[in-house]
């Protein structure tokens, strides 16, 4: 009976703890707009992988998304398809063009941005304020940063591109290539019950078998 005991607390206790944070692929994404030219459902492209090969990602317009509205406005929601503990976020930025070049098209690359993580997708929380380098038009590998909360909903604002400010300002359009996520799953309201319960069994036996021990 104790090693059955035992074992379902084991088993529960394995369910909820914390694991190695792994990449968070989301299953889903919407964007604010998406500038004709890359079609009504290209800011899949963010999550599809499309692009990537080894960490780095290429320099292919047909791979990535950018926005029709101006800087200030546009936003991507992903869809992380379950709640996460989030540790970490990695963004590949717009890498079409050659930065080089007077008025490139890769100066549309987000630079300052924020981002609002939620568990409902109603109700959204500040969690990180932060900027992009400039795209390199070579294959270019992700920039990470640190990013907590629980959250299954991950909403990126975009505040400005890298062309703003300059002779190349094209305000109305910004960009990026491939986004991913790092965190653990946060067990389900069952799973804790079930390790509590466990315990408290677990816990149960042993005054049992130690009464017993006692009074033998």
């Amino acid at each position: 009976m104790i090693k059955h005991v035992f074992a379902a607390a084991l088993a529960a206790s394995a369910l909820a703890a914390p694991a190695a944070a792994g990449t968070i692929v989301p299953v889903g994404v919407s964007a604010s707009d998406t500038f004709a030219f890359f079609g009504q459902y290209r800011a899949v492209n963010l999550i599809n992988g499309s692009g990537l090969t080894g960490g780095t990602h290429d320099a292919g317009f047909a791979n990535m998304w950018m926005t029709n509205l101006g800087v200030n406005q546009a936003s991507v929601t992903f869809d992380l398809g379950d709640v996460y503990a989030l540790s970490g976020v990695s963004i590949w930025n717009y890498n079409f063009g050659n930065p080089a070049e007077f008025m490139s098209t890769i100066l549309r690359g987000v630079k300052d941005f924020s981002i609002f993580v939620s568990r409902d997708g109603g109700s959204y929380a500040r969690a990180l304020d932060a900027r992009l380098a400039l795209g390199t038009g070579q294959a270019l590998a992700a920039q990470d940063f640190a990013l907590a909360g629980e959250a299954r909903f991950v909403r990126l604002d975009i505040l400005s591109n890298h062309a703003q400010g300059t002779y190349a300002e094209r305000d109305w359009a910004s960009g990026l290539s491939e986004v991913r996520f790092s965190g653990n799953a946060v067990p389900e309201p069952a799973t804790w019950a079930m390790m509590v319960a466990g315990f408290g069994l677990a816990g149960f036996g042993l005054r049992r078998r130690q009464a017993r021990i006692v009074f033998a």
